[in-house]
């Protein structure tokens, strides 16, 4: 299903130049425009907000045999 105009909302966002060069250097080795990145960290950062939300969830993040719990403040 087609996502209408008037359902989109826009926001402006303004970044360090450094920040905004790293999250365009991530999505040109994935292929994909900078907007679709911001897209994908949003939706890590909603679940990662409801996981916080939850005593008995946890977010996790492995590397090789490290890892490491994320507390968001």
């Amino acid at each position: 299903m087609a996502t209408k105009i008037n359902e989109l909302k826009r926001y402006t966002l303004v970044l360090p130049h450094e920040l905004y060069d790293e999250v365009k250097r991530i999505a040109d080795v994935r292929h994909i425009s900078v907007v679709e990145l911001f897209r994908k960290f949003i939706r890590l950062g909603i679940l990662a907000m409801k996981l916080e939300d939850d005593p008995e969830s946890a977010l996790i993040i492995r590397e090789g045999d490290k890892e490491q719990v994320v507390k968001l403040i």
